[in-house]
């Protein structure tokens, strides 16, 4: 059973597949059409929703995001940016008044994307709706509508958002168990090593289009969104520790006082959406032939730390990538 709020109204669910995405449940079983399919892929940004838990809110893509991920959770689709009286957002009448809408497919994403800037007070409108595609109206009059808005106050209905949040509901850990959201590394380590084959979901900006373009059956599978030991940036004098779930966006606020061209690179990484979404430890861990992280990181001369069941083993990161496609990890092993 997993809770969270959808534009303020709970919800609590019992999720039997893993592969339902919010897109497709919104869509689907709420019918919050505003929210619309695209690419299917986490890249024009049609599908963008709004998520806030007490780290505050961030765009996601609806698209390659699984319902596990929005547990505890608060997801505000575009149907939830206006007023309940029905009071536009700013950006929404800016949208109209500078005529950033013309077939309007792209809208509501647009919209979700600049009302969570607007949230969070980010001025940097380029980069804040570069994972949103127009193809119609074009980037200026959505830019200017962006800009007539960022002094304007948030709403009220938005403001608090983070202190509505349901008491989280984490799923049994039993090795029985075929879904699960394991809270700690120890917890995900026993059933990793009992179910050696599972997949391991951490922002699902991979794994996603295995759904969505392969159609691939995920069968038993962890979502890591709740480890909370496997997240955050511990610097010291002489090194900088990574949590396995620490975001690219995350990464790129701490690395841009140590390495500022790293941190230039990160923000060429996807788009918003996604470096809100995709980590560290999955960029790696998969150990895609296009993932922008290792290289840097192996010219940093990263060390790798992993962990399978009880046994922990660090290597360093350039050791990791054996061959094409091939990498230095056992079956119920994970990076840590």
């Amino acid at each position: 059973m997993i809770r969270f709020l959808l534009n303020n109204d709970a919800i609590a669910l019992d999720v039997t597949r893993a592969d339902v995405t919010v897109l497709q449940w919104l869509r689907e079983h709420q019918l919050k059409t505003g929210t619309k399919e695209g690419c299917g892929s986490g890249d024009c940004g049609a599908c963008t929703v709004m998520i806030t838990d007490a780290d505050g809110s961030r765009a996601l893509n609806g698209c390659i995001l699984f319902l596990p991920q929005i547990n505890g959770k608060h997801i505000t689709t575009v149907e939830g940016i206006a007023s309940h009286d029905g009071t536009l957002h700013p950006v929404q009448q800016a949208m109209v008044d500078h005529h950033g809408s013309q077939c309007g497919y792209c809208t509501p994403g647009f919209v979700v994307s600049m009302a969570t800037a607007h949230l969070n007070g980010a001025s940097d409108h380029d980069v804040q709706l570069a994972g949103n595609l127009c193809r119609c109206t074009g980037y200026a009059p959505i830019i200017r509508a962006a800009k007539a808005t960022q002094d304007r106050p948030v709403p009220e209905h938005l403001l608090f958002l983070a202190k509505r949040i349901p008491a989280l509901q984490t799923p049994e850990t039993s090795p029985s168990r075929q879904i699960v959201q394991p809270s700690s590394t120890d917890a995900l380590a026993t059933w990793y090593a009992a179910n050696p084959d599972a997949t391991l979901i951490a922002g699902a900006t991979d794994v996603g289009l295995w759904v969505t373009k392969q159609f691939r059956d995920l069968g038993a599978v962890a979502f890591l969104n709740h480890c909370t030991d496997l997240r955050g940036i511990t610097e010291t004098e002489t090194e900088i520790r990574i949590g396995a779930m620490t975001t690219i966006s995350e990464l790129e606020k701490v690395v841009a006082g140590y390495h500022p061209s790293f941190a230039t690179m990160l923000r060429r990484y996807g788009s918003v959406q996604v470096r809100n979404a995709a980590t560290l430890g999955g960029n790696i861990a998969n150990g895609s032939p296009i993932g922008d992280g290792p290289p840097a990181l192996i010219a940093l001369n990263t060390s790798l730390h992993l962990r399978k069941g009880d046994v922990r083993r660090t290597i360093a990161l350039e050791d990791f990538f054996i061959a094409y496609g091939k990498q230095d990890r056992s079956a119920g092993e994970f990076v840590e």
